[in-house]
């Protein structure tokens, strides 16, 4: 199936499913946090991905009960991506514009979770994961330390994972149920895993001016 016959799927799905499809999309991308090249330059780009991936983590597991908290924490979370972002170099360092292309992405994440019925948002979001997957790939191609990788479709990957993740959240609605979040987030923290490994093994100190 393609991205447009998932987004075919999207009008079926209440609210709260919406939420944590987007929601599983940051999980996927934003995972890399614990790279050690965040440190000493990039602290704060650590702080606000961790914070992305901890709060789309609580947004799939809270289900009906999601609590007005989130909303307060989406508000305030966007607020300091913007920061982070604004106060990024464009001409920086290549591991500081890899960083900032996924802050990017977690802010159309909490973009569309604070309004989750436009549904060319949450298309927009898918987008940007298969872009993101696309340029993975080819970042594993060419950079990795001695040409060892085991080349990863992470496009495949990506459109596998959002595929299963709107089926089981459609199935869990028409049940009259809350979804599985042990089954959504095991899938796509391992995703993430194949994923941040491309990024910490691809970009060098140089490449994080540690050197």
């Amino acid at each position: 199936m393609s991205l447009t016959d998932d987004m075919r799927q999207a009008p079926l799905l209440d609210t709260l499913a919406r939420q944590s499809a987007a929601a599983l999309v940051l999980v996927r991308y934003c995972n890399f946090h614990q790279d050690p090249k965040f440190s000493p330059w990039f602290e704060q780009h650590r702080e606000v991905l961790s914070r992305s991936v901890d709060l789309a983590t609580r947004i799939c597991r809270q289900g009906a009960e999601r609590s007005t908290e989130i909303v307060d924490d989406v508000t305030a979370l966007r607020g300091s991506l913007g920061e982070v972002i604004d106060g990024s170099d464009p001409d920086g360092p290549p591991f500081e514009t890899e960083v900032v292309d996924h802050l990017v992405l977690a802010t159309e994440v909490l973009d569309f979770v604070a309004a989750p019925d436009g549904l060319d948002e949450l298309q927009e979001v898918f987008e940007r994961a298969e872009e993101l997957a696309e340029a993975a790939r080819e970042l594993g191609e060419t950079d990795f330390p001695g040409g060892e990788w085991e080349v990863v479709d992470f496009v495949g990957l990506e459109s596998e994972a959002r595929q299963a993740d709107l089926a089981e959240l459609r199935s869990a609605q028409q049940d009259g149920r809350d979804p599985n979040p042990a089954n959504l987030l095991s899938r796509s923290e391992s995703f993430a895993r194949r994923y941040a490994e491309v990024i910490e093994r691809c970009y060098s100190d140089e490449d994080a001016g540690r050197s």
